[in-house]
């Protein structure tokens, strides 16, 4: 072997082992945003750039804000308010990406319901207060011209499971829920035997439908994305979001499956209730500078519903700077 060719080996080797990490970390929720994440994982499809890949789950806001403020992990699949607050406290993390506009809906046992209007008088069942579907469900209310401290009673309950049991033991009739929870309510009330003793749902009201009517724009909301540590690599950044683009693909595409893998993975999901809900998402990756204009057009909205829920202003021009991958 020649000296130049052992050096140019040399060199590359070197590269490749900086860039290999010993172990890569990757966390989100229970919800659709994550589930990428675990078909990534299961294939091993970044062995090039992690010697080890593991998956962490966040319960709930509290939880994700410990993992972010510990820099115990990589990259998080996070609510993009989150990530705008974050952003204001100098936290060494940035939003690359934009991949969920739409999973939220209320369930109703009222066949009847159709707007938020409808819901004026009523009580409803609401998982995880300040969270993403909370604030998102307030902001659409003031603009159908109701008060969510007045016009309707807003019951807060700690997790969308417990919400989901008191709709199906006819402790509420209307339940905010993301997927795949909506989709496991529909299966439950259809399931034998419990048909015989649950109420009758009704997918009543499309929030990301709402959205459209009620701002005068497109039915999205750039409501969750992946975010990632500043000071990973572009190299790393641009693989992980290159695979995860990918895993998103199959996972629409292959809805039986997706939902045989990652009920596996996170049990309080049937496989029968992931695959019904993934056509019910709106799945767009969009990476952050080209989602720009919706994220600010959301943030505006934020803003004036309660600043502090994107920590008291807008982002500047450097949240949207990550042209990284």
């Amino acid at each position: 072997m020649s000296r130049a060719i052992f050096l140019l080996l040399t060199l590359f080797w070197g590269a490749y082992a900086q860039e290999r990490l010993e172990k890569l970390i990757l966390s989100g929720p229970v919800a659709s945003v994550s589930h990428p994440f675990l078909k990534m994982i299961e294939e091993g499809v970044l062995e090039d750039v992690a010697s080890k890949v593991e998956f962490r789950l966040w319960n709930n806001p509290d939880e994700l804000r410990a993992l972010v403020l510990q820099k115990e992990i990589d990259f998080i699949a996070l609510p993009t308010n989150v990530a705008a607050i974050l952003h204001h406290k100098n936290q060494e993390i940035e939003l690359l990406n934009v991949s969920v506009w739409g999973i939220l809906e209320i369930v109703s046992r009222d066949p009847s319901i159709r707007h938020l209007e409808d819901l004026k008088g009523k009580e409803i069942l609401v998982p995880f207060r300040a969270d993403m579907p909370d604030i998102i469900l307030q902001a659409l209310l003031q603009k159908a011209g109701l008060n969510p401290q007045k016009d309707v009673k807003l019951r807060y309950v700690s997790s969308p499971p417990d919400a989901l049991q008191m709709l199906l033991l006819r402790r509420g009739d209307h339940v905010l829920l993301a997927e795949p929870a909506t989709s496991m309510a529909m299966r439950k009330t259809g399931s034998f035997p419990l048909k015989l003793v649950a109420p009758e749902l009704y997918r009543a009201i499309n929030l990301q439908e709402e959205w459209g009517r009620l701002f005068h724009g497109e039915p999205l909301i750039p409501q969750a994305g992946i975010a990632a540590k500043k000071s990973l690599s572009p190299h790393l950044k641009k693989r992980v979001m290159e695979e995860y683009e990918k895993a998103l693909e199959w996972y629409q595409s292959h809805p039986k499956e997706a939902g045989e893998l990652i009920a596996q993975k996170i049990t309080f999901f049937t496989p029968q209730a992931i695959s019904d809900s993934i056509p019910h998402i709106r799945f767009r990756s969009t990476p952050i500078h080209e989602a720009r204009e919706s994220l600010e057009r959301f943030f505006a909205i934020l803003e004036e519903f309660d600043a502090r829920l994107i920590g008291s202003k807008r982002p500047d021009d450097s949240f949207y700077q990550s042209k990284d991958f």
